[in-house]
């Protein structure tokens, strides 16, 4: 079977997500006898993407694209056997695992409003990635309900440099956020880092929650708060899910959704203790 990610350069990338989704594949496919294929050949259109993957080499594919890819449908529409994983299509052939990421930003927002927080900023993801759209949706949907009007969403920091250049002018507005909901626990980490440098002490003075709860979040100074993603197991699930298709075996369901949780870690403090510290 063949790994499909939106650039090839995640398989090389370090980031603490693509390397749970790894594992989590590797773990499904060992169970089930199957090999794996790292799909890193650039293409010229989405129906070539489609003829290579469809070519015979592979059984099928796991593919991780954004939302309305046109390779998804160029496969779908061959009958290549497809499984989406921590993304959705609204194609009627689409068979996908994805977790709630609207409840999980819900949750996240939720938390830090119930610690008296107002001042709510979220550093957003990709533009096009159906998981950071969710995200953006939930942290509105979560101040909406709380009458509370949003930060203008950051948009996505692409290198540390940008994460220094950016927030070091947002998070020394007079007006500055209590408290920031990150889509991703990689960048979580980077706005602590900067935070860090400029003298922004979280919690004291920043809040910060993050997603996925990575194993870095128990290392971070302090632990980071983030939602809970099962990574490992849905993209195990994914591959089992794929297996399953190419042996034309009965399906109990071809759309599976995770529910998420909250990790509470030291991150996130009462908003009464960052005034407390002001003082």
């Amino acid at each position: 079977m063949a790994i499909v990610f939106q650039y090839a350069e995640l398989f090389s990338s370090g980031s603490g997500f693509i390397s749970e989704v790894m594992r989590g594949v590797c773990a499904g496919a060992v169970e089930k006898g199957f090999d794996l294929m790292l799909h890193t050949q650039a293409v010229r259109s989405p129906e070539a993407e489609a003829d290579i993957l469809g070519d015979g080499r592979v059984d099928g594919a796991l593919v991780l694209r954004d939302e309305g890819d046109p390779t998804i449908s160029a496969l779908l529409d061959r009958g290549v056997p497809t499984v989406l994983f921590f993304t959705r299509s609204d194609h009627p052939q689409a068979a996908w695992v994805d977790a709630d990421n609207f409840s999980g930003a819900e949750v996240a927002v939720r938390h830090l409003l119930g610690l008296g927080h107002t001042r709510i900023a979220m550093i957003g993801g990709p533009e096009g990635s159906v998981a950071a759209g969710a995200r953006r949706e939930g942290y509105l949907s979560a101040l909406a309900d709380a009458g509370i009007e949003p930060f203008p969403i950051f948009p996505r920091i692409g290198s540390p440099v940008e994460a220094h250049e950016q927030l070091s002018a947002f998070l020394n507005r007079p007006d500055r956020p209590t408290a920031l909901f990150v889509w991703s626990d990689d960048v979580a980490v980077a706005c602590m880092e900067v935070a860090r440098g400029l003298g922004v002490s979280v919690p004291s003075d920043l809040s910060v929650v993050g997603f996925d709860s990575l194993d870095i979040c128990n290392r971070t100074v302090p632990p980071l708060t983030s939602v809970r993603q099962p990574i490992y197991d849905m993209a195990a699930e994914a591959t089992r899910l794929l297996i399953s298709i190419t042996r034309s075996e009965e399906l109990p369901q071809r759309q599976i959704v995770y529910p998420l949780a909250l990790d509470v870690r030291g991150s996130t403090a009462p908003l009464m203790h960052v005034l407390s510290t002001k003082r």
